[in-house]
């Protein structure tokens, strides 16, 4: 007689799964967007290379002009440790109860990973959107014609993606 009810190999497997793979969040697929990330959140202080100043382009008065800078200030915004930081827990959450699932032979592991990366990216889009300090350079704001840290475009806060990776050891 089959027991139709045997669901431990797959559910052992299904577990092995889950605990072998990790979830990367953030800007994957676009190294300048990456680099914009990275400074960003980061801080940096760009210099100008090869020549005396940085020229940057700014919009006075409804013309366009000019600046020379020897360098320019970026002060970290560090959205991706504020994401962490405040949505952790409920990533945790999510986790136990998908393993729940898992463990009575609901779902798969990669349907589970596929959420927990599905809410953090919007947790990190939601972090770029609320990031509101340090404020814009009184430059930037007259480049942008706007104060929002992390928003221009919104190229940034659109790239932000996840994949699901097996874990380095």
């Amino acid at each position: 007689m089959i027991d139709e009810f045997n669901y431990i190999d797959k559910i052992e497997h299904e577990i092995t799964v889950f605990n072998s793979m990790q979830i990367e969040v953030g800007v994957l697929k676009d190294d300048y967007l990456q680099m914009i990330a990275v400074v960003n959140n980061d801080g940096a202080v760009i210099r100008a290379k090869n020549v005396p100043y940085l020229v940057i382009p700014y919009r006075k008065d409804g013309v366009m002009t000019y600046i020379k800078k020897k360098s320019v200030s970026i002060p970290a915004r560090r959205f991706m440790e504020r994401t962490v930081s405040r949505h952790e827990g409920r990533w945790q959450t999510v986790a136990e109860q998908q393993l729940a699932k898992l463990m009575n032979g609901d779902g798969s592991a990669m349907m589970a990973l596929e959420m927990i990366g599905h809410l953090a990216v919007e947790a990190m889009k939601s972090e770029i959107i609320r990031f509101k300090v340090p404020h814009n350079a009184a430059l930037t704001i007259a480049n942008k014609g706007f104060d929002d840290p992390l928003i221009d475009t919104g190229a940034l806060r659109d790239a932000i993606d996840y994949r699901i990776v097996p874990k380095s050891i």
